[in-house]
């Protein structure tokens, strides 16, 4: 005990007087552990719009209707009616007499035209005592059948009856296979001979 002491006070002695230094224990400085998540905000650059504005050609703005290209114009020239009318046959009466004496001789005339191609295969004149339609069985008498080609005229000499009375008639034609009439006409016929009286 008594050297325990001994040691002792000789240390602190050796301390006072600066002959023995203390004893430095290096405590090593911790590694520093950083907790703290650093959020990183990401600031987005916004895109520049860019307006612009067209300085070039104006529009033009049209008031009037203006034609699609795309829509071809026509060249053709529309067929005329009296184009049309030419292809389409007809006959009329040109020349008759209105009233004849019986048995005499008398000339009517008509004039056939149109048709494509227009051949007349056949045209006479019809006639009756009694009017008819158009209808060749209607009329039980005719002319001489004639033949041609379009646009011609034809005439028929024809003999009165000796009776009295009115005579009805149409001239007909065949054109390029189909049959066309006039209209109906009548001529007056005055009687050859009249009846009398006699005495004794």
């Amino acid at each position: 005990m008594i050297k325990i002491l001994l040691i002792v006070a000789v240390s602190l002695l050796l301390l006072v007087s600066g002959c023995i230094g203390p004893t430095t224990t290096s405590t090593p400085t911790p590694a520093v552990t950083s907790t703290e998540t650093t959020t990183v905000v990401a600031t987005e650059t916004p895109v520049a719009t860019s307006t612009v504005t067209s300085t070039g050609i104006p529009a033009v703005t049209t008031t009037g209707t203006p034609v699609s290209p795309a829509t071809p114009v026509s060249t053709t020239t529309p067929t005329t009616n009296a184009t049309a009318a030419a292809t389409t046959a007809a006959i009329n009466v040109t020349s008759y007499p209105a009233s004849v004496q019986g048995e005499a001789n008398f000339t009517i005339r008509w004039e056939v035209s149109g048709g494509t191609p227009g051949t007349i295969s056949n045209t006479s004149m019809i006639w009756g005592f009694n009017s008819g339609g158009m209808n060749i069985t209607d009329y039980p008498r005719s002319s001489a059948a004639q033949t041609g080609n379009t646009p011609q005229t034809f005439s028929a000499d024809l003999k009165a009856p000796s009776g009295g009375g009115p005579v009805y008639f149409r001239a007909h034609a065949v054109v390029d296979g189909v049959d066309i009439y006039s209209p109906e006409y009548q001529i007056t016929i005055t009687p050859l001979y009249t009846g009398g009286g006699g005495g004794y």
